[in-house]
């Protein structure tokens, strides 16, 4: 198997920190620094948008305007990220796990969910940015109807 170059790799990573702690702090423009100008993006497995291509500006104003009041933590494991035959593109899968909790609620008012993501990403300008995203949601538990983002109910 081919690996990316280490330096690649740490900087795939880092950007995958910087995107997912964005979510938790919902950091909007720090969002957009970390998309290409245009993503393709999948969450159909959790019953969400269908696959569809926007702006990178778009994808974030759809998150703010479906933001809640959960406190959220984003986390992210198993990094795989393969080379192609474009130095300037790359693909990575990684499993997740996201924590959501409703802080005025009880220890019961809870919706979390795991499963692995695919992305793209592309060089441009000397910086990696996000270029595709597909969720695949493997389990979903707690009080589905507190994330307004689940549509299936999964609990």
């Amino acid at each position: 198997m081919k690996t990316v170059d280490p330096v690649v790799f740490m900087q795939i990573n880092d950007l995958l920190c910087r995107f997912f702690l964005t979510f938790d702090s919902r950091d909007w423009p720090a969002m957009v620094e970390c998309l290409a100008p245009q993503v393709a993006i999948d969450y159909s497995s959790s019953g969400r948008e269908q696959p569809m291509s926007m702006s990178g500006p778009d994808f974030v104003s759809r998150r703010q305007n479906a933001v809640d009041t959960l406190a959220k933590h984003h986390s992210f494991s198993n990094l795989l990220i393969t080379p192609s035959a474009d130095e300037h593109v790359v693909g990575a899968r990684c499993n997740y796990l996201i924590l959501r909790f409703d802080p005025a609620g009880s220890d019961a008012d809870f919706f979390h969910s795991c499963g692995s993501y695919e992305f793209g990403f592309e060089n441009i300008d000397s910086d990696w940015k996000i270029s595709s995203i597909k969720q695949n949601t493997l389990r979903s538990w707690g009080n589905a109807s507190l994330h307004g983002g689940t549509s299936k109910g999964k609990a």
